[in-house]
């Protein structure tokens, strides 16, 4: 057969890993396999939430994927692990890139980790289009926390990100927020810079919940449907300013007895908020691990509220993947972020979500009761209506077309900006804050 691109797909984060990044990557693959592309994927065994690699022989259709790091062992300490990561992942991506370097004509590389992108670069044909799809600003959010050791960190975080974005032909970020800190903060050229949201990776149907007609309920135990259930699903870290997420929905538990309050992730940090909560007599937060993709409508369905939480100061380096299939399926949100951040705005257009704008606990409490309320009052079905004007703008498409080049970069940046700064202030229907 002969494709119309040679593309390599290099990320840590790849099917079957749980971790959103892996569940986002796997479906900008599979696009590009939808639209008659070659795809070569360089990555990781899965090895999120718990830092431990679980060797994987799984497949997907028309994609080869190139696993390494079977082997590995993380530290317990998050810089360290990601130090790990980086290093590790940076030789097996040139090893496994350097013997397809004649083949290829598109190299994505997905960020972070980002020291790979950069050795990469310099081993590639010139013919080779390079392109970073850009997930966080790790920069950005190790510089929330300052103290001497972490301020050598920073400047060599800095360092690596800025040579592995300047070495692209296209630096697309995933919110207008992340382009226009990186455009300053690493002083990236305006013509070699594209946002694209997140995609939708539920179809339509599996995101209106069509799981609970299914005959399979796997998450039935789990959320029982005479109750409310209010979720937070994915990673804990700084991001997610973890511990005080915990302990509001911890408070939170204890003023609904009637709802339940449950955090879905893994990893070390994780066990240790179990064990915290877990040992708490009275109504507590449930903890449970990761679902499968198969289960993620069923999730979505059975939520009432999904919590969204943005640590301060990290919401111009980040927007979560999942935001754009939590929109799409009706899910009321509970928003813990700026009023003026990306997020917020988002929340704020799509008119299905409540915004929490500082990380303090009664006034999470007030914001929660007003979701309760509202997600009590209006089905899901409404709330889908009330976005779906808005889906296209998370289109895997856009992104397969930004990648290989289809259309101007800097057309599509414009028409981004454009979109995100004409959100209106005023809280439309099912929005409070």
């Amino acid at each position: 057969m002969d494709w119309q691109q040679q593309i390599i797909f290099v990320s840590p984060f790849f099917y079957p890993e749980l971790i959103s990044t892996g569940k986002a990557n796997q479906h900008l693959a599979e696009a590009f396999v939808a639209e008659g592309h070659g795809v070569t994927v360089v990555c990781s065994h899965p090895l999120y939430p718990a830092w431990l690699p679980a060797r994987s022989e799984a497949e997907l259709a028309g994609v080869k994927i190139l696993r390494g790091g079977a082997w590995m062992s993380y530290p317990r300490a998050m810089p360290l692990r990601r130090l790990v990561l980086e290093a590790w992942f940076a030789c097996y991506a040139v090893r496994r890139v350097w013997r397809s370097r004649k083949q290829v004509d598109v190299l994505v590389s997905v960020l972070p980790p980002s020291l790979f992108a950069f050795f990469l670069h310099c081993l590639l044909p010139s013919r080779v289009r390079r392109v970073a799809v850009i997930h966080d600003l790790q920069g950005v959010l190790a510089a929330q926390k300052q103290s001497l050791p972490r301020r050598a960190i920073i400047r060599l975080i800095h360092a690596v990100e800025s040579r592995a974005f300047r070495a692209q032909d296209v630096c697309i970020f995933f919110s207008g927020d992340m382009a226009r800190v990186a455009q300053d903060s690493y002083r990236l050229d305006p013509a070699r810079i594209a946002v694209q949201y997140p995609f939708i990776t539920l179809s339509g149907k599996r995101a209106a919940g069509s799981a609970l007609q299914a005959s399979a309920q796997r998450l039935v135990a789990m959320f029982p449907p005479e109750m409310l259930h209010v979720v937070y699903s994915g990673a804990l870290g700084y991001k997610q300013n973890s511990q005080q997420l915990v302990a509001f929905m911890q408070a939170a538990a204890q003023r609904h007895p009637n709802v339940q309050f449950h955090v879905l992730s893994g990893g070390p940090f994780f066990q240790e908020l179990r064990a915290r909560y877990e040992a708490l007599a009275g109504p507590r937060v449930h903890f449970h691990p990761l679902v499968e993709e198969r289960d993620l409508a069923e999730l979505y369905a059975r939520s009432a509220v999904q919590v969204i939480p943005q640590a301060e100061g990290t919401e111009v380096a980040a927007l979560p993947s999942k935001l754009p299939n939590l929109l799409a399926a009706g899910v009321h949100l509970l928003a813990i972020c700026r009023e003026d951040s990306e997020v917020g705005r988002l929340v704020r257009q799509a008119g299905t979500g409540t915004l929490v704008e500082e990380w303090e606990r009664e006034l999470f409490l007030a914001r929660l009761d007003v979701a309760l309320e509202i997600a009590r009052r209006e089905p899901a079905s409404v709330r889908r209506a009330r976005v779906e004007p808005l889906l296209e703008q998370f289109s895997a498409t856009n992104m397969v077309r930004l990648v290989i080049g289809e259309g101007t970069v800097s057309q599509t940046t414009r028409t981004s900006q454009r979109e995100i700064e004409s959100i209106s202030p005023t809280i439309q229907t099912g929005t409070q804050r």
